[in-house]
């Protein structure tokens, strides 16, 4: 997909994109999660290197954890995320 179709089908700007891409700037989750309906894929996907079926499998386990539990593995995933960003993805 080129640069300008991803603007168009994320709303965001070619700069926002390239600024983004180049690690400019540290884009917040609102800009993630537009490229990544645009792309469609899951916005985790795009820090992990997992493919989608892989994170899926990873989803679900979630379901049958304990609260507790759940919340734990979604703030490292969170981390995990946040560290992505500090090295400019």
């Amino acid at each position: 997909m080129t640069q300008a179709k991803l603007a168009d089908a994320s709303g965001l700007s070619r700069g926002d994109l390239s600024s983004i891409e180049r690690a400019r700037v540290n884009a917040t989750m609102i800009p993630i999660y537009r490229i990544a309906a645009a792309l469609d894929v899951v916005p985790m996907f795009m820090f992990t290197g997992a493919n989608e079926d892989e994170l899926s499998r990873e989803l679900d386990k979630l379901r049958f954890l304990p609260a507790r539990e759940a919340t734990r593995v979604l703030n490292d995933w969170a981390r995990r995320v946040q560290r992505s960003f500090a090295r400019g993805m």
